[in-house]
């Protein structure tokens, strides 16, 4: 189901006897049901849910999968607010994430945009909507078309705030921050970095077929070919950031930070990939 404004209400109970020891109730009057993949019969979302759980993170890193509660058993220190980017976010409606088909100007993404045309990255492109890798995807080929020794590729992973001044809250963070953890899909296996190609120029060639606008701001889906091609070569390395204009760099609070050190500890644990903050003063 994909219908605008339509949300769905799921809360998990937890206890100490049963088995599972966990169930999921559904809000509302209406029955969802789910599909896990194309020839799969659908069956309800509370049933699919309560076979595969889902993880739970927490902002210290902790996390919930059914009734099962894990710890770190080391906490992570917080991130550094000294290294926040701050941005300039006059003009820009901080609740309008995306620019979309119409290319919204005041909103987040096209702000950030511009900003990225600045760069001198070979492409840049708004992949933003259902299936995305990131909002946006910059990559830069080291040592240029003639002469490649590498990619370089920067997710920009942008969240609306949930106020209209910038603030300290935990919420402006956690969807973002869980965005950019999944990014580690991208860089987990030398295929999956090419795959990252093949997504963009599927998607790209798909907008033409049905006569939508290009979403490439800069370079060109042939650029992309041989950046694809440049992939099977050559290493490929990503760094990512989120971009929240309703994080204040100034009263960024502890949570906040815990919260983004965790994300910073997790993409660098894993794959070595950096993190960057972009927010408001």
């Amino acid at each position: 189901m994909n219908r605008p404004g339509w949300n769905l209400s799921l809360k998990i109970f937890v206890d100490s006897v049963g088995d599972p020891n966990y169930r999921f109730l559904l809000g509302g009057d209406e029955p969802v049901s789910i599909k896990h993949g194309a020839a799969a019969q659908p069956r309800s979302i509370v049933d699919f849910f309560e076979r595969d759980p889902p993880t739970i993170w927490f902002a210290d890193g902790s996390s919930l999968e059914g009734n099962e509660y894990i710890e770190l058993k080391t906490s992570q220190p917080p991130y550094d607010a000294r290294q926040i980017v701050i941005w300039d976010w006059t003009g820009t409606d901080l609740s309008k994430e995306s620019q979309g088909l119409q290319r919204l100007a005041t909103s987040i993404q096209a702000r950030t945009i511009r900003e990225l045309l600045k760069s001198d990255d070979d492409v840049i492109v708004d992949d933003d909507s259902s299936g995305e890798a990131a909002d946006i995807v910059c990559v830069k080929i080291v040592g240029g078309i003639d002469a490649p020794a590498g990619l370089d590729v920067r997710f920009f992973h942008c969240k609306y705030s949930h106020g209209v001044q910038p603030g300290a809250r935990v919420a402006d963070l956690y969807e973002v921050c869980g965005q950019a953890q999944k990014s580690i899909w991208w860089a987990s296996t030398p295929e999956k970095k090419t795959d990252l190609f093949t997504h963009l120029m599927r998607r790209e060639s798909a907008r033409i077929a049905k006569g939508d606008a290009s979403r490439i701001e800069r370079g060109s889906l042939d650029l992309l070919k041989k950046i694809r091609e440049i992939s099977r070569i050559y290493p490929v390395t990503f760094s990512i950031s989120i971009v929240q204009p309703g994080i204040s760099a100034g009263g960024v609070s502890h949570d906040q930070l815990q919260l983004l050190g965790v994300t910073e500890n997790h993409l660098w644990e894993m794959f070595q990939m950096k993190f960057a903050v972009i927010a408001s003063a």
